[in-house]
């Protein structure tokens, strides 16, 4: 799938700012950036771990749509590394397959502020029957 001009988005990369989305079909990279929001930080003022989180599994679905067909897939499972606090402003996310079979996605994402990386995630996603 290249066009993601006609890719049905769900809700939630709306909520959380999701914008400027590029699918690299030869490097089979995805990126997405994300707008961090007041409404999204916890008492210290950082964006809340929990939308960190929303915004790479969102980012992770969007590309397994893009890299399968146009198949959906759902997450199985999914593992989260908080590496440095995230601010109110853009973050950006980029995707990419650990492995790629038929029914089982394996993905890695990562999340970037001001050129350094503040979250990793890995994820397992099956791929729907449609």
């Amino acid at each position: 799938m290249q066009d993601l001009q006609n890719l049905e988005l769900p809700p939630i990369h709306h909520t959380l700012g999701g914008h400027d989305l590029n699918w690299d079909i030869e490097q089979q990279i995805f990126t997405a950036k994300y707008m961090g929001t007041s409404a999204f930080t916890n008492p210290r003022g950082h964006i809340e771990g929990g939308m960190i989180c929303a915004m790479l599994d969102d980012a992770m679905g969007i590309f397994a749509i893009c890299a399968n067909e146009n198949r959906a897939a759902t997450t199985i499972n999914l593992t989260m590394d908080f590496l440095r606090p995230c601010h109110i402003g853009e973050i950006t996310v980029q995707c990419q397959f650990l492995r790629q079979g038929r029914k089982i996605l394996n993905i890695d994402a990562s999340a970037w502020q001001d050129e350094k990386v503040v979250a990793r995630m890995t994820a397992n996603f099956l791929v729907l029957v449609s």
